[in-house]
């Protein structure tokens, strides 16, 4: 799944992390904030979900290299 697919299910004020898992963890975060503040045209939205889960109302998704699963 891509990142364009979650955040089209979700509610536009919602907040959501975005983490590359590939990266060092002092360099992991992509995006921090309101599924609004990510534009169609961002290189995020193509990222693939690796995996997702909630903390504090907030859902965090780490993303990374398409797996052949």
């Amino acid at each position: 799944m891509r990142i364009s697919q979650l955040i089209h299910k979700m509610d536009k004020d919602e907040e959501i992390i975005i983490n590359d898992e590939s990266k060092p963890i002092n360099k992991m975060q992509l995006y921090r904030g309101s599924v609004r503040g990510i534009k169609r045209d961002d290189p995020i939205n193509r990222m693939h979900v690796n995996r997702c889960f909630a903390c504090d109302n907030i859902m965090v998704v780490l993303v990374g290299e398409r797996s052949n699963r």
